[in-house]
């Protein structure tokens, strides 16, 4: 049985992120993840320039394989359309699109240059908190053989399976599916990005490599419906907004993926810390998931950096320190999500007033925008 300081479990950009900044600190750092190389993930981000540069800072950003946001749209069906430009919040860029696979991989050689950091290719099975020290059993991928190693201090950075017995704070099924392409429309898009609330549920269009990338919240059935049949799901996004920007093409086949929002009740066990996914899965309109996981990130290691070594009694404030900005942003992505998406007359009437009245203030509109961007 192994013992390690720090065990990361999760190799995305939030474990491998974290991993490069507590290496800065001189601390060892274990990371553990199945299937560390993520160049057949097709998946494209958007992410706030806040994380953009965080990831910079770590030469952890492939400056040549993204695309900037330099306006968001906003607008729902009938009157009512607010614009947010980077010019607005002082700002070179809101923010850009990039491909997982290419900031994983950009982490990815970053941390296998560091003699601080070791990876571990391996199915974490279980994970055990304890008052002495924390347990994870594993599954090596290359040997096939059960291993259990110990750490003083437990990150869990993965998509929360693990966890799945544990109390939740919030968990919500919004019976809807992400229906996700990338489409090409004769209209380029100039660096700006679509949020539209048609009534269907909320659709985003994000910049990407001079086409967009869809990603459609819709009731389960009508996402796979409109899957499987190509030529409805055109007609249906055009009528529903792609025809004011010349009509739209597919350039990839769609996928679709379950939309729920589950918070954990804590982020703090005794040797345990949940971040990212492991903490909070939210409703991807405004693409916040990952924004937020990059601030617990630079959240968690400010305060490891106080020490050389772990110490239990400094990390206990991490829950506290997260917590605003967490509930800002899933009550935020949720109400988006739900309120704004009703086909009652009065609901849409309200919510063509409301994106009018935010054009209308500017301050408030920025303040919004800069909390999305930076956190709260």
């Amino acid at each position: 049985m192994m013992h390690c300081p720090i065990i990361i479990v999760g190799g995305g950009p939030v474990g491998l992120s974290l991993a490069l900044e507590l290496a800065k600190q001189g601390k060892n750092v274990t990371v553990v993840d199945q299937g560390l190389d993520k160049r057949s993930d097709g998946r494209v981000l958007a992410l706030a320039i806040s994380s953009q540069q965080f990831l910079a800072k770590l030469n952890a950003w492939p400056d040549d394989q993204v695309t900037a946001i330099d306006c968001v749209e906003i607008s729902h069906h009938g009157l009512g359309i607010s614009q947010i430009t980077a010019e607005s919040v002082e700002l070179d860029h809101l923010g850009y699109t990039v491909r997982y696979s290419d900031v994983c991989q950009a982490a990815l050689a970053q941390v296998g240059q560091n003699k601080h950091i070791r990876l571990i290719n391996a199915e974490v099975t279980s994970v055990n908190d304890g008052a002495e020290y924390a347990t994870i059993c594993y599954c090596d991928s290359d040997t096939r053989s059960e291993q259990i190693m110990t750490a003083d201090l437990l990150i869990l950075a993965e998509g929360g399976k693990l966890l799945n017995d544990y109390p939740k704070k919030i968990k919500h099924d919004y019976q809807q599916m992400a229906l996700v392409a990338e489409i090409k429309t004769a209209k380029p898009n100039d660096g700006k990005a679509y949020e539209r609330f048609a009534g269907s549920g909320p659709l985003v269009l994000l910049p990407f490599n001079g086409n967009f990338v869809l990603v459609w919240s819709l009731p389960t059935e009508q996402a796979q419906q409109l899957k499987a049949d190509e030529l409805s799901l055109i007609k249906q996004l055009d009528g529903e907004f792609t025809n004011r920007l010349g009509g739209a093409k597919l350039l990839s086949k769609p996928i679709c993926f379950p939309l729920k929002l589950i918070q954990t009740k804590k982020r703090v066990f005794k040797r345990m810390i949940l971040i990212g996914n492991s903490a909070q899965i939210v409703h991807p309109v405004s693409a916040q998931g990952l924004n937020l996981g990059l601030r617990d990130v630079q959240v968690l290691s400010s305060i490891l950096a106080k020490n050389n070594k772990v110490e239990i009694t400094d990390i206990a404030i991490f829950d506290k320190l997260r917590d605003k900005d967490a509930a800002a942003v899933i009550n935020f992505t949720h109400v988006l999500a739900t309120k704004l998406e009703s086909k009652n007359k009065i609901i849409e009437h309200l919510r063509g007033a409301g994106i009018i009245a935010l054009s209308n203030m500017p301050p408030v509109q920025n303040f919004v925008a800069r909390s999305l961007i930076f956190g709260i």
